[in-house]
């Protein structure tokens, strides 16, 4: 089976789709977070007593500390994945490439120069080819990237849930 380049276009906009739906899917868990928190603000304010105050005069005030800290743990982690989803640190390429945005704006300061290296790319099928692989390699680790790190903030998103409520039902049921 021979691969065209629309082949290649076809697995570079996946990629980019799926580095796109990791964006997403990062910007969720910030919103979730930040209703999380207007919940929390909000339960705070509409009890009588503060829920949030410890007294450390028994042993269930350490118990609930015992709890908010894995929590806290957990909304930090899932922060900086966040970020580092929204801004990945990429390995530096070797290949300098007409196709590649930066490598556009950093290495071709004249549209005639980079317009015959553009064409000339083109017109040459297997170094075309070459190009085009190391953008779905290149893409292909962004997304992978970006992936791993939005999985990992929705994880710490989930546990510092599921703690959360239990920090609320240890909190009123005792």
């Amino acid at each position: 089976m021979n691969i065209t380049n629309d082949d290649f276009w076809e697995i570079i906009k996946y990629n980019h789709n799926q580095i796109q739906f990791a964006e997403i899917k990062a910007s969720a868990v910030v919103s979730i977070y930040g209703l999380f928190i207007t919940i929390a603000y909000t339960i705070d304010i509409l009890d009588e007593e503060n829920m949030y105050a410890f007294r450390f005069d028994d042993v269930f005030d350490y118990i609930l500390l015992l709890v908010a800290l894995p929590i806290l743990y957990f909304v930090g982690d899932s922060f900086v994945n966040c970020v580092r989803c929204f801004l990945p640190r990429l390995k530096e390429s070797s290949l300098v490439s007409p196709l590649f945005f930066g490598d556009m704006a950093l290495n071709y300061k004249d549209f005639d120069i980079y317009k015959e290296e553009l064409i000339g790319l083109t017109n040459n099928e297997k170094e075309y080819k070459n190009h085009l692989s190391h953008m779905v390699y290149v893409t292909g680790n962004i997304a992978f990237t970006k992936m791993s790190r939005v999985n990992s903030a929705i994880k710490s998103l989930i546990k510092s849930m599921v703690l959360f409520v239990l920090f609320l039902l240890l909190n009123y049921l005792f």
